[in-house]
């Protein structure tokens, strides 16, 4: 059903058995359990038992297993593989580990009993084969496969008791749990005991999931684990990064990706997304994506070096939208802000590698940050998808690499002749098309009116028509714009559009323009957008306002943003010519 998954629900005696053996990976948590929740988990099987001939329930549900099997799926298809697999755990580490533990007991107790069945419980806890002997079939990290393997799953004649003031917290747990389960099953009698081992083994269950990548088996954990903290992918690539440094610069590198985990909070994990982007591997899953990075850097110093340090502080300073400490730093935290107003991201890794390389060229990144505004902003205006956006973005950084990026033929965000008409097109009547772009386009001009950036929050502001888009049949506004197709075309104008706050607009609705700037004013609340304050001083709304407002306008945005607005900047004869062919067609009909 599931062609990357094998999905069962399998008995522990299954779960114990060839082919599974599982390792724990070094982005898991080490165990934590505590006599708690194992002797919750004891109690509940006893419940299930019941004391009677008959269960009390006929099999108990242990919930789900996450495993990861990379590059193996092809055996998981019909059903399981023949031969042994180590898996990765994913999710249900924690019962796993208790499940041992307790199986482990039960043989001790068993063999203790000089009862056969220890040697099937054995079976099930270590696996045979190794040329030193049994190996656990639960392989731990660290301290805690030292006390797993000699203080567990070993049978008690190879047993060995490690030294208790040494232990980490998750090995000492281990141990607990363990007395814990012996304290409680030594007052059964063997037949008890008996009774116990084969319900958990025949009777208890869990779904076993078996994924083809760490990136598909978080996914599924995210979904499956709702009430444990999602496991998060930088936890998995700091535990492969950084098992692979050299131990003398091991201490020093996990400070400075402690303190940049600190610096970027929950931006981090975009972080890598972007990394995996900008070194060309945008197409694999972020885990796997940074698993090749990091091999195509040369390994984890050299990933680290060359690669984490720089692009992260470049991200940090894209994600504070702040420069500081030169002359252009004020213009680079403006145009930052513009580039952060647009709420995607596909502008954000060819940002970041530009960062990178001229992290100490103030003038270099002013130059990169005006061309992406100017890109990114005609591209909203074209109106075209996300996807085509980050294939147009993935060209500029291949720009950057081969040096044509400022080519005047060249450079990817060099505009066609058919997109600066599209633009022109959808300028005509913008926040019809796109009202979140028309926003944007306003909140810019905004500052080119003030003379000086007003720090508006997009969040707070909506775009308000001051001829309104349905005026009543024998008001003023249809005085002022009688001629029904010009105030069609002129209500959508960019010289009548304001920005207000949302509970202005609701006011200001169908008003007249006199109580419409009444409300404008009246109810502003902190400092009044430019674009909306120099409305105040007119005393009349007519086509002859709106026109001059909108080429005003466009003359604006034709200089910031390098278009060709040529063809609307001759409104007087755009008006007449679309209104002549609205009459024509209108006749004709």
């Amino acid at each position: 059903m599931f062609p990357n998954l094998f999905t069962a629900p399998l008995r522990i005696i299954e779960l114990f058995s060839d082919p599974f053996r599982y390792t724990v990976p070094p982005y898991q948590r080490r165990y934590s359990w505590t006599t708690k929740e194992a002797g919750q988990l004891l109690d509940d099987i006893f419940l299930a038992i019941g004391d009677g001939d008959e269960l009390a329930e006929a099999d108990y549900f242990l919930g789900a297993i996450l495993l990861t099997d990379a590059g193996a799926q092809a055996e998981w298809r019909n059903g399981l593989p023949r031969t042994p697999r180590t898996l990765e755990i994913v999710d249900g580490q924690q019962r796993l580990i208790t499940l041992t533990i307790l199986i482990a007991v039960l043989r001790d107790l068993a063999q203790q009993d000089g009862l056969p069945w220890s040697a099937k419980l054995d079976g099930l806890i270590n696996v045979t084969g190794n040329p030193v002997g049994a190996t656990s079939r639960l392989q731990l990290r660290g301290c805690d496969n030292d006390v797993i393997g000699l203080c567990v799953a070993a049978a008690q004649g190879r047993r060995a008791e490690p030294d208790g003031d040494s232990l980490e917290p998750s090995a000492e747990a281990i141990l607990e749990v363990r007395d814990h389960f012996l304290a409680e099953l030594q007052g059964l009698s063997p037949a008890e005991r008996w009774k116990l081992a084969d319900y958990l083994l025949t009777r208890c269950h869990a779904v076993v999931i078996v994924a083809n990548d760490i990136d598909h088996g978080h996914r599924m954990f995210s979904v499956l684990n709702d009430r444990g903290r999602p496991l998060a992918r930088k936890d998995i690539i700091k535990a492969e990064v950084l098992s692979g440094l050299r131990p003398e610069i091991a201490e020093t590198m996990l400070a400075l990706w402690n303190a940049t985990e600190r610096r970027l909070g929950e931006e981090f994990d975009a972080f890598f997304s972007h990394l995996r982007v900008i070194e060309g591997k945008g197409r694999l899953p972020i885990i796997a994506g940074i698993r090749a990075v990091r091999e195509q850097a040369g390994g984890s110093e050299r990933f680290m070096t060359n690669l984490f340090l720089p692009a992260s502080e470049a991200f940090e300073m894209i994600c504070r939208g702040i420069h500081e400490g030169a002359p252009e730093s004020a213009e680079i935290t403006r145009r930052l802000r513009y580039l952060k107003w647009l709420g995607s991201s596909e502008w954000v890794p060819p940002t970041m590698k530009w960062l990178t390389r001229y992290r100490a060229n103030p003038a270099e990144i002013l130059r990169f940050l005006e061309l992406m505004e100017r890109f990114s902003f005609a591209l909203r205006l074209l109106c075209i998808g996300a996807g085509k956006r980050a294939a147009r973005f993935s060209g500029v950084m291949s720009a950057i690499d081969d040096g044509t990026l400022f080519d005047a033929d060249l450079s990817p965000c060099k505009l066609t002749a058919d997109e600066q008409r599209h633009i022109t097109y959808n300028l005509r009547n913008l926040h019809e098309r796109h009202p979140q772009t028309c926003k944007l386009v306003l909140l810019r001009l905004n500052d080119e009116l003030a003379g000086a950036p007003q720090n508006l929050d997009p969040a707070d502001w909506t775009v308000e028509h001051v001829l309104p888009q349905s005026p009543g049949r024998n008001g003023q506004w249809r005085q002022w714009f009688p001629d029904n197709d010009e105030r069609e075309y002129l209500t959508q104008s960019l010289g009548n559009l304001v920005l207000v706050r949302r509970t202005q607009n609701d006011k200001a609705s169908n008003q007249d323009f006199a109580r419409k700037k009444a409300i404008y004013f009246k109810y502003a609340q902190g400092e009044m957008p430019a674009l909306t304050r120099e409305v105040q001083e007119a005393e009349v709304w007519t086509p002859v306002q709106v026109r001059e407002r909108e080429e005003r306008f466009l003359r604006i945005l034709a200089h910031i943003w390098q278009l060709d607005l040529s063809a609307l900047l001759d409104r007087s004869g755009e008006v007449n010519s679309f209104t002549a062919r609205r009459r024509r067609a209108v006749s004709s009909a």
